[in-house]
């Protein structure tokens, strides 16, 4: 019974490594060319997933680089009819924002752009307003000078980002760069005197006429106090500036109105110009000359109407309205760019209001932006699901980084198939120097078979001798990677290539190798447990 017992338990896995070992040495070079060739196999596959792991992790490098992960923007669902209700982006929305799990911060953002003039250099900024006490949340904080607070009316303190001072150019001296020979700007925002106007033709001190005539600035200047300096996050937020957004919105409130009034004072004159030129025309006695005497267009057009004036009698309406327009270009010179500017203002940024009568009361508060900024990266896509599903767009650049993790599993896909051919190529010399192994012990396998060996232990011996060729082999890839992971980078120093080796790929190009011996090593060593004993002792 014991020896039944014996017989049945076959040979020890330490039996198995030891007979294993001693064959493999009797043949070492053979031994060691199969390796070899597991070798750069096992190799050429590491090396290639290392080196897509590595474009993987420099996008996602670049796309953090770009602001935070955990920020979600979210806007105003677009609407597709005029019968489609939509949600409104207003207080209301942005409390409920508040109460969402898993959000550490929400701020609503007014938005503006604005000139800036410093001396002879001038700049563009883009100005957000937000509530300040978020702004860390947000990663704006100051890495120059000290966070700004919420200032006064029309005075507000900002902060600036780093690139700022960078963008200056002086318009008199075909734009150049306001840098010394050095490079270094020569406006300091936290030391030079800044101002700010929202009409470009204030910066070079183009005039316009009011309703009455007289010649005035075409736009306002605004001294600034700059408290701070923060990064652009990689040029997300590029020559910009963020304040209170209370105060963001007296200065867009200011401008939306200036520019209902300049709309309105433009209408009303050039309908009181019509009107005069056909009175003009129909009286026969006007004088076109006497009619320019007066100031604006408006007024202008309006003095064709006197029948006094003497004169040959040529008024017509052309004259009258050519009349209104030189007595404007006479008393501001820019009479036509003003008409057209404040046409272009009320269409583009003046409320709903100013547009045409299609005024919405209750989108009077909304806001075109608000910024959520969840708690962890893991609570982004759950938050904007719950955001969307409210009615409202969200966008994160999480969005954009599921898409680089996307296509990095792409390219490791497929620089791994491209390892893949490689490995089976070594697969081969695998299993090719197992089958000659196999025909030369031919006789050796015959006489084990008569001791009374198990088929299994057989098959055994054979697949041990390839898993331990392939450990062997998949070990010295690994370190063959090591050295190429090092070279290649320097190689291919212009194309920033870089190579990563996780644990995770460590541990599987070891036991990777180790099971494709085994399934190179299966053929074989089927066949070995089939020869014949008879045939096998009489083999030579």
């Amino acid at each position: 019974m014991k020896k039944r017992l014996q017989k049945n338990q076959g040979m020890q896995i330490a039996d198995l490594l030891r007979t294993g070992c001693v064959n493999l040495w009797r043949r070492k070079t053979r031994t060691v060319l199969t390796a070899l060739s597991m070798t750069i196999g096992v190799m050429c596959i590491v090396v290639l997933i290392s080196i897509g792991i590595g474009y993987g992790e420099a996008y996602a490098e670049t796309v953090e680089s770009m602001g935070s992960l955990t920020k979600i923007d979210v806007t105003p669902a677009e609407k597709m009819g005029d019968s489609q209700k939509s949600a409104l982006l207003n207080d209301k929305a942005v409390s409920s924002f508040k109460g969402l799990d898993g959000v550490e911060a929400v701020t609503p953002v007014e938005q503006s752009t604005g000139y800036l003039k410093s001396g002879a250099y001038i700049s563009m900024v883009r100005m957000y307003g937000i509530d300040l006490d978020t702004a860390e949340s947000f990663l704006l904080t100051p890495t120059e000078g000290e966070a700004p607070g919420e200032g006064i009316r029309l005075h507000p303190e900002l902060m600036v980002t780093d690139d700022l001072a960078a963008s200056f150019a002086d318009p008199g001296n075909d734009w150049e760069e306001a840098v010394d020979a050095e490079g270094s700007p020569l406006v300091d925002p936290l030391t030079t005197p800044i101002k700010l106007t929202f009409d470009y033709n204030t910066l070079n001190g183009t005039q316009t006429a009011d309703s009455e005539g007289r010649a005035g600035a075409a736009g306002t200047f605004y001294p600034l106090t700059i408290t701070g300096i923060c990064s652009s996050l990689n040029y997300t937020f590029s020559t910009s500036a963020f304040l209170d957004i209370e105060r963001l919105q007296e200065w867009n409130e200011i401008r939306e109105k200036a520019q209902q009034a300049a709309a309105s004072s433009q209408s009303a004159g050039a309908s009181t110009g019509s009107g005069t030129a056909g009175n003009s025309g129909s009286s026969g006695s006007g004088s076109t000359g006497d009619s320019a005497g007066s100031g604006s267009a408006g007024d202008g057009a309006g003095s064709g109407n006197g029948s006094t004036a003497s004169g040959s009698g040529t008024g017509n309406s052309g004259s009258a309205s050519n009349s209104g327009a030189s007595s404007s270009q006479s008393r501001g010179g820019t009479g036509n760019r003003d008409t057209e500017r404040a046409a272009v203002g009320s269409s583009s940024t003046a409320s709903s209001s100013a547009r045409g009568g299609s005024f919405d009361p209750a989108a009077a508060d909304t806001y075109d932006l608000v910024w959520v900024k969840a708690e962890e990266v893991g609570d982004v896509q759950r938050i904007s699901d719950i955001i969307k599903s409210a009615g409202f767009d969200t966008y994160s650049l999480n969005d954009m980084l599921e898409t680089v993790k996307k296509q990095s599993r792409q390219i490791q896909g497929m620089l791994g198939a491209i390892g893949l051919v490689a490995m089976l190529v070594s697969a081969i010399c695998v299993a090719n120097t197992m089958m000659m192994s196999i025909n030369e012990r031919t006789r050796e396998v015959g006489i084990l078979k008569v001791l009374g060996t198990e088929f299994s232990d057989i098959a055994k011996m054979f697949l041990t001798e390839a898993f331990l060729v392939g450990l062997a082999g998949g070990a010295a890839g690994l370190l063959l990677s090591g050295l190429m992971g090092r070279l290649i980078p320097v190689l291919f120093a212009d194309m920033d290539i870089r190579c990563v080796f996780p644990w995770w790929l460590v541990l599987g190009g070891i036991l990777f190798s180790g099971a494709v011996a085994l399934a190179a090593a299966w053929i074989p060593a089927r066949k070995a447990m089939n020869i014949s004993p008879n045939e096998a002792i009489r083999s030579e």
